[in-house]
């Protein structure tokens, strides 16, 4: 896994070394401008004058930048810095004009302002310092103002050639040694980013879990060797999250449908930096084996740092203790049933005889009133017996199979309610009884919720086998309610989509407030 090194690094190792910097400038500027400013005193022999006075107070400055036991501040250095330069370019414009090294100055303003001022006030430095120094020009040229010096002897004079080779040896001196330490500076930034590096990729290597660097622009540049291992993809093979998806869900379906959702949450969490776990169920692996996995992200900038804590082994222990209970409890009812239909059913029945037999031999008129309402009530009894006993065992789904069972159920809802029913079914070829029970299960419930809370005019149902998949359809025309909310709180919806996802199928709904329910179940068969 690589790291790009930029322009800003190199802007980065040169704000280490800035005051280290203005120092060495410091020292440089006393040391080869010193001895022309005191020249210049020399020269004006006035100890009053302008130049005298402010020469003096520059070479004060000078010393004072340079005097080690004198703390000053950066801010402090590089405004005393400015004023030293603008007067020396300044000054030497107006009496010496081209010839007083003015370009020199120029350069040193324009690098010192560029590294150490805010850039507005820069910007605004460096144009008064260009457009003072074309009006003088201008006026020299046009021979409005006249050189202190005729400039034939200033071209002559060996102290304007000293102080041309000076300030350029300034301008080297200084521009050199603020590349070498900035560079140097760079290159200990990045021997500490190559052994940070190499600690934390010897980190990952050596992780006992599976691990892959992430790119927001979907590229894998890094996993390491335990990822290959469970995954047993080369480098090659996966070079994207795209190319991951195609080896892990060859269903183009299922695929479309994982790399949808994964794209939006994670478009979220590069931005948020932080994700929570993503679970990725069912997904195969080089060598054709099933797993699951959760994934934990650790987000450094535009690369996810993703840690996969495999899920296989305790999803199917999930999975065969929630088989286990539902096989026990399917066992439990049969039992119930057996005991209410073979014990409480003859007896029920032998009442009924009884209470027929008194309305017959019996003339009594407050008798046969009474036998009447026995035998209503004994019908009553042994109709909602037989009703329970559906309930807790469905018998009629174990003799006449699932359509017939679902049949049978929404008929008996159509004659007690106003809702009106449509239930289509294509031939079925479901192998799996408990595929068969989750089914007829989840279609109870959603009709039971859709009675007491949803109060629709019309439920639609279709059952179909397209290729290898059970499709199952759910649809009313209700009131609809909050999914997510409902989800949280709701027990039997939540009972549902357990028992279809235990199994292996997938459970999707669609419901807003006023919109209605729309449900769909699918089984790969």
């Amino acid at each position: 896994m690589g790291i790009d090194y930029t322009f800003k690094d190199v802007v980065n190792s040169f704000n280490t070394v800035r005051e280290d910097i203005i120092d060495f400038t410091s020292r440089v500027f006393t040391i080869l401008l010193g001895p022309l400013l005191i020249y210049g005193i020399y020269f004006e022999r006035n100890l009053f004058s302008i130049m005298t006075i402010v020469n003096t107070l520059v070479i004060i400055s000078l010393l004072l930048l340079i005097l080690q036991k004198l703390k000053l501040g950066i801010n402090v250095k590089k405004v005393l810095l400015l004023f030293i330069l603008l007067y020396c370019n300044l000054f030497s414009i107006y009496n010496l004009g081209f010839f007083g090294g003015s370009q020199y100055f120029m350069i040193l303003i324009f690098g010192l302002t560029t590294f150490y001022f805010r850039k507005w006030f820069a910007l605004c430095i460096n144009i008064s310092v260009v457009v003072y120094f074309f009006i003088f020009m201008q006026l020299y040229t046009g021979e409005q103002i006249d050189y202190s010096s005729p400039p034939a002897v200033m071209v002559t004079s060996k102290v304007i050639w000293l102080a041309d080779f000076l300030l350029s040896l300034i301008i080297i001196t200084i521009g050199g040694y603020a590349i070498y330490k900035t560079f140097k500076s760079y290159s200990q930034i990045v021997r500490e980013h190559v052994d940070s590096l190499k600690k934390f990729n010897y980190t990952l290597d050596n992780l006992p879990i599976p691990v892959a660097a992430l790119k927001e622009n979907k590229q894998i540049p890094y996993f390491n060797e335990m990822f290959y291992k469970y995954f047993g993809y080369e480098s090659e093979e996966i070079p994207s999250f795209n190319h991951w998806l195609k080896c892990a869900y060859p269903d183009q379906k299922h695929r479309t449908k994982v790399g949808e959702s994964t794209e939006e949450i994670m478009k979220k969490a590069f931005k948020l930096q932080k994700q929570l776990p993503i679970e990725y169920h069912d997904f195969k692996t080089k060598n054709g084996e099933i797993k699951s996995a959760e994934v934990h992200h650790t987000f450094l900038g535009d690369t996810a740092i993703c840690a996969f804590v495999d899920l296989t082994e305790r999803k199917q222990k999930r999975r065969l203790i929630i088989e286990t209970m539902m096989q026990a409890e399917e066992k439990e009812n049969q039992r119930i049933a057996q005991e209410l239909h073979d014990g409480v059913g003859p007896l029920l029945s032998t009442a009924k005889i009884y209470a027929h037999s008194m309305m017959v031999d019996c003339n009594c008129s407050d008798k046969t009133l009474y036998g009447n309402k026995l035998k209503e009530l004994l019908d009553s009894s042994i109709k909602e017996l037989r009703n329970t006993i559906n309930n807790v065992s469905p018998q009629i789904l174990q003799q006449y199979g699932l359509v017939s069972a679902i049949d049978s159920f929404v008929k008996h809802i159509e004659a007690v309610t106003s809702i009106k029913f449509k239930f289509a079914a294509k031939p079925l070829n479901i192998n799996s009884p408990l595929i068969e029970l989750t089914i007829y299960r989840a279609i109870l419930e959603l009709i039971n919720n859709s009675v007491k809370y949803g109060k629709p005019s019309q439920i639609n149902i279709n059952l179909d086998n397209i290729n290898d998949t059970l499709c199952v359809k759910y649809k009313d025309n209700g009131c609809g309610f909050d999914f997510e909310k409902k989800k949280r709180t709701g027990f039997g919806l939540s009972n549902i989509i357990n028992r279809i996802e235990t199994v292996g199928g997938e459970f999707d709904l669609i419901s807003s407030l006023g919109e209605g329910v729309d449900v769909n179940i699918c089984f790969d068969l």
